[in-house]
């Protein structure tokens, strides 16, 4: 084989190779060889039939197969020799070749770019530990006693107000006429809390039990029944029971109702617990900063190759999103073809930043894992894999299958989890300054992160462009405060 450097340009090189007549006869008559002993002729014992007849017989069949094999293996070995590590799969193109020839090709390939090693001990972060005050315990026990209000029934004849609880039983036409779903029995809802049809509650205010009510109201807009969105509906009402809440004592049985030992204990179980819950926002928020920090430090060419790959798929989640965007409730234009959504020039932008910003630390994280021999091991995937079965119970089973009938997908979840490495071991290298902050600092800490990301036409592209900080960045998922803490 002799190879020789035609051009190299920046990060591009073009090889051209060329490979011997006998060097390819050579191969053909080893692989021959190695097939002798599988195959039988007539008039020869099994496995006895001369190399000769047989390459006479089956060469031009093993031309494609042996031709293949050398394209990969004297590819691999002109990378090799020229010291080119490829940024992404080679371009390879034939320029000459058949059964009584040479075979000359040309390799077009683009080298990974030389990253220099990063000083982390250099890099500088703020980390946020949340100050838990008096007035957040105060707004999460309150929030707490709201989920453990009873209700009562009022006295006969007792007018309903904002904040009873309203049963009630209905029947519903649009035009006078019925449509599905129209009817519901045992109703409940909460005056005030607009939790049913905009406009609802506020029509059902000084209704006693055994009242009968119409109320009218527009079908809200994302009515499942495209056909009823925005109509105005008769909603017959028979009012069963209106009910007032008392009040919860917060003392110390509030507190063992909700599997604590104490209110004192609830207390110190629910600093712990907001501690949690705002751990992944402040973990999001240094992570942003040491990928900004690696964004703008690091300067180096980028391969086109990979960027326009990234575009690519950028761009396709991108036109995805504005469909959904400029389309909410048009389900046929959701799919994937999406030709006649069209782009503005600061899109097209954003879409080139996000792409060259994604290859860029992609580069630079898996240069810092190679500098410091970051792998994942069996069991970290394993661990993942439980984890992704753990967030769809009752198909684990169908999940495991999948991955088992498939090897190559399980390698996808080690990307996550081999970046969480690298970010990590970043933190743990970097001259880190721990800040105290309390709720509302924190609030706005987020803020400005999401206002950065939305400063992208389109912020969800944005973030994601960082990966991990997919993570949810809201204050606090208060649905989930209203669990039992001994369930935590």
């Amino acid at each position: 084989m002799k190879v020789t450097v035609s051009e190299s340009k920046g990060l591009k090189t073009n090889l051209n190779v060329l490979v011997k007549k006998q060097e390819i006869d050579k191969k053909i008559e080893e692989r021959v060889i190695e097939l002798q002993k599988t195959i039988n002729i007539k008039g020869f014992r099994p496995g006895k039939a001369p190399v000769d007849l047989l390459k006479k017989q089956f060469a031009q069949a093993l031309y494609g197969e042996v031709l293949e094999k050398i394209l990969q293996d004297n590819t691999y070995q002109a990378l090799n020799e020229n010291k080119i590590k490829p940024a992404s799969q080679p371009k390879i193109e034939i320029k000459s070749s058949g059964e009584d020839k040479d075979l000359e090709y040309t390799i077009s390939v683009e080298k990974t770019p030389e990253i220099k090693k990063i000083e982390l001990e250099k890099i500088t972060l703020t980390d946020y530990k949340l100050k838990i005050e008096k007035k957040d315990l105060e707004e999460r026990i309150n929030l707490l006693a709201e989920g453990q209000k009873k209700y009562v029934n009022k006295k006969q004849g007792e007018s309903s107000v904002k904040g009873d609880l309203v049963v009630f039983d209905f029947e519903a036409t649009v035009n006078s006429k019925p449509f599905e779903g129209n009817k519901g029995q045992k109703v409940q809802i909460i005056l005030g809390k607009e939790l049913f049809i905009k406009g609802f509650d506020e029509q059902l205010l000084t209704c006693k039990s055994g009242d009968k009510k119409d109320v009218k109201i527009n079908l809200p807009e994302n009515y499942p029944n495209k056909e009823l969105a925005n109509k105005t509906a008769i909603f017959n009402c028979k009012i069963l029971e209106v009910k007032k809440s008392e009040s919860v004592v917060i003392d110390d049985q509030f507190a063992k109702n909700l599997g604590a030992k104490d209110l004192n204990d609830l207390k110190i179980l629910l600093e712990k617990q907001l501690s949690k819950e705002q751990s992944s926002i402040t973990e999001t928020i240094v992570r942003k900063e040491i990928l900004d920090h690696l964004d703008e430090n690091c300067k180096f060419d980028l391969p086109e190759d990979l960027v326009k790959n990234e575009q690519e798929i950028v761009k396709h989640s991108f036109i995805h999103e504005k469909a959904h965007k400029d389309e909410p409730h048009d389900d046929q234009k959701h799919g994937h073809d999406h030709s006649d959504i069209k782009l503005t020039k600061e899109e097209e932008d954003d879409i080139l930043d996000i792409s060259k910003r994604r290859v860029k630390l992609a580069l630079v994280l898996n240069q810092i894992g190679e500098d410091y021999k970051i792998q994942v091991s069996t069991q970290e995937l394993q661990q993942e894999l439980q984890k992704q079965m753990s967030m769809y119970p009752g198909q684990e089973k169908q999940i495991r299958d999948y991955y088992q009938k498939n090897p190559s997908e399980i390698t996808r979840l080690r990307g996550p989890i081999y970046e969480d490495k690298i970010v990590e071991l970043v933190k743990s290298k970097a001259k880190v300054t721990v800040k105290e902050v309390n709720k509302k600092e924190l609030e706005e800490l987020v803020k400005d992160l999401s206002s950065n990301l939305k400063s992208k036409s389109s912020a969800k592209l944005a973030k994601s462009g960082d990966d991990k900080s997919k993570k949810d960045t809201k204050s606090e998922d208060k649905s989930k405060s209203t669990k039992k803490i001994s369930k935590k």
